[in-house]
């Protein structure tokens, strides 16, 4: 992205958005968009951790709609969980949307069928940092 349109951006009070990822240039794009999860604080830390661990895994509990049936099992709803997973939950949500902010149409519908963020992450990293290499 050029100086001007990322000036024009941050005019129209665009600064949440993650930086523009351009070919050849994916090791500056990472760690530029690393550096913008760190200035989120609380939230960064936990978008952060869903990159590099992974996100939470929901899980499986008693049906209460059928208590007598042992194999009556559902994934944990939102109201069943505690306020810090609820967080870490939302939080790889919106992580996984500020990938997809930041990165071109070409790179979206190669990670478009990931489950969450590390494994985007990850396959973005393969593609752009493999292109780098064959750019050099």
């Amino acid at each position: 992205m050029s100086a001007s349109n990322q000036q024009t951006l941050a005019k129209l009070g665009a600064t949440e958005r993650p930086p523009m990822l351009e070919k050849g240039s994916y090791v500056p794009w990472a760690s530029h968009f690393m550096r913008v999860l760190d200035n989120k604080q609380e939230d960064g830390e936990r978008m952060r951790h869903s990159i590099e661990v992974g996100p939470y895994k929901r899980k499986m509990i008693q049906n209460s709609d059928k208590p007598d049936d042992s194999k009556a099992q559902i994934i944990e709803p939102l109201i069943k969980m505690t306020e810090s997973t609820k967080k870490q939950y939302f939080a790889d949500i919106r992580v996984i949307n500020f990938i997809l902010q930041g990165i071109p149409n070409d790179i979206y519908n190669s990670v478009d069928a990931c489950k969450n963020a590390k494994q985007m992450w990850e396959r973005i990293r393969r593609l752009m940092h493999g292109s780098e290499k064959i750019e050099q």
